[in-house]
């Protein structure tokens, strides 16, 4: 009976060991559900995380996955209850400035002989173009157009900067086409340009390199309304033009107080640099005793002090060249003061408030011809009114002036408070026809005690000075009227007295008796002036005989009255 059990026993344990190792058939398929037939549009940038939902009996794993999808988990136990995989997506984006592609993949799951596939996309990024973002400089006629309206219109230049954040030019241009001019620096001063805080409108404030191209064809006939200025560049503010070179033709009038250049109409707190320019310039002046100013370079130039930084600015202009056929007329406006029509080759007025600002004109050459009816026409710069410094630049244009009762000086006409001339030079001649006209080679008038002119290595004057006003005639200086010094001066050229028929009478012009031949000396200041030297530029050539002094104007204009 115990045999009989125990078989029994081990029987059942044999059929519930075959009932407990029995497999399922290996063809039965298992269903796989997903929440989702595609993950779309994934976003290029953040991406964050996306999500599937699956649902299946049976075991099951991420079979594949794109290699910028991270799975947080490859596999499930099934079991017939809904599970989340949640799938890492990495970023498809590197800067702003840079395209990125879309990309695509797939997430296969596989288990309980059965698979799903879930497509997924992710978007690429396409770069914002920025219409204000550099393209390195002026490429040609259109770009250099829209830089002019931009500044005009306020917005900052960046799109034409180079990477030293400077407007570049890139190429020459041809400005034919332009038959009406807006100056880059469109600005209204309301009639008092040495004031900054007055002007209205956008000056320009940048660098400007020319790169040493030519803006060529600068052809139009411009009437500058009362308060404007004019130019290639009008307003010019804590700024720098260099480099450029100006082919030009202008018929430059204006209806009231104004100021013109070929390249810059006023610079305030500003410099140019190594600018050339060719030019005819003609103008018909303007009406009443506005001031109206014209020059080669720049018609006003002035600094300021500023305030807020307890620092002094000034301007300037340095290593430009000016050639020029100049024919300008006054208009109405006959005088000679600062409030007269005025024609300068580099500059026409410059001046500062009376503080610690200094403008400099170095290094600067005027060629050509000037035919002008001016107050003030200097080849250089006509109105030094207060702080401006001349330094080593030369005129060898000629001037014909026929204005009555002018100043007129090759190099400046009228040098004011805490000015001077250092070394600058005339070859070019000069006549002014009006026995009124106050005329000299170099300076008509130093009419302040802080001002001074000295010589240099090279021979001051070459040029022959013929005028009607024997009084205020000179080699040198017309009117010594008040000045700090004048000294190591070397003078050649010839002087004479202006004669209608041409027959000008020259003066005997010596070694021995220079000093009668540099103008009026204001005998308080006689021994303010020293190591004054004459050389004849042709040893063999005759003496001429020289006239009588009888018959001389004298200046009409107090010298007080000059400087405003």
């Amino acid at each position: 009976m115990k045999v009989l059990k125990c078989f029994t026993t081990l029987l059942l344990g044999a059929l519930m060991v075959l009932s407990c190792g029995k497999k399922e058939p290996e063809d039965k398929v298992y269903t796989i559900t997903v929440d989702r037939t595609a993950i779309k549009d994934v976003a290029a940038n953040n991406p964050g995380v996306e999500a599937l939902v699956i649902t299946t009996e049976a075991p099951y794993w991420i079979l594949t996955a794109p290699d910028w999808v991270t799975p947080d988990t490859k596999q499930g136990v099934g079991g017939g209850k809904p599970a989340i995989v949640t799938l890492t997506i990495a970023s498809n984006y590197k800067n702003e400035a840079t395209d990125t592609y879309p990309r695509s993949g797939e997430i296969k799951i596989s288990g309980g002989n059965n698979s799903i596939t879930v497509p997924i996309n992710q978007l690429g990024h396409t770069a914002v173009i920025d219409p204000n973002a550099s393209i390195g400089g002026i490429p040609d006629l259109a770009e250099f157009l829209d830089f002019v309206k931009a500044v005009n219109d306020g917005e900052a230049p960046i799109r034409w900067m180079n990477s030293k954040k400077e407007v570049e030019l890139l190429a020459d241009l041809d400005l034919s086409s332009i038959k009406e001019w807006t100056p880059i620096g469109d600005v209204d001063a309301s009639g008092n340009a040495n004031n900054a805080s007055v002007a209205k409108g956008n000056a320009f404030t940048s660098v400007f390199d020319g790169g040493g191209h030519t803006i060529r064809n600068f052809k139009v006939s411009p009437v500058v309304a009362e308060g404007k200025t004019w130019g290639l560049f009008g307003y010019i503010s804590h700024a720098t033009v260099k480099n450029l070179n100006v082919e030009a033709d202008l018929n430059i009038s204006a209806t009231g107080t104004a100021d013109a250049g070929v390249v810059v109409g006023t610079a305030y707190c500003s410099s140019i640099e190594n600018v050339k320019v060719t030019a005819n310039i003609k103008s018909a002046g303007t009406t009443g005793t506005q001031r109206f100013t014209i020059g080669g370079i720049v018609g006003f130039l002035f600094g300021e002090f500023s305030l807020d930084e307890n620092v002094a600015y000034g301007s300037t202009v340095k290593d430009c060249e000016v050639t020029a056929t100049v024919d300008v007329d006054c208009g109405t406006n006959t005088a000679n003061g600062a409030g007269c029509v005025m024609y300068g080759g580099i500059a026409a007025f410059s001046t500062n408030p009376k503080d610690d600002s200094r403008n400099h004109i170095e290094n600067c050459v005027n060629n050509g011809t000037m035919k002008v009816n001016v107050g003030r026409c200097s080849g250089i710069c006509p109105t030094a009114n207060y702080g401006t410094y001349f330094e080593h630049c030369t005129n060898n244009a000629s001037q014909v002036n026929t204005i009555v009762n002018g100043r007129v000086g090759q190099i400046c006409c009228n040098l004011s408070v805490n000015s001077h001339i250092i070394d600058c030079v005339n070859t070019g001649d000069l006549t002014t026809t009006d026995p009124q006209t106050t005329t000299a080679a170099i300076v008509a008038l130093m009419g302040d005690d802080t001002v001074f002119l000295e010589g240099g290595e090279r021979t001051v004057n070459t040029g022959t000075i013929i005028g009607g006003n024997t009084k205020y005639l000179s080699l040198l200086c017309a009117n010594n009227n008040k000045f700090d010094h004048v000294s190591d001066v070397v003078l050649s050229g010839k002087l004479g007295v202006y004669k209608a028929d041409g027959n000008h009478e020259m003066y005997a012009v010596n070694a021995a008796n220079i000093m009668e031949y540099i103008g009026y000396i204001n005998a308080a200041y006689a021994d303010k002036v020293t190591n004054i030297t004459y050389v004849k530029a042709n040893p063999d050539e005759p003496e001429p005989e020289t006239p009588s002094a009888d018959g001389g104007i004298d200046d009409l204009e107090s010298v007080k009255d000059t400087w405003n």
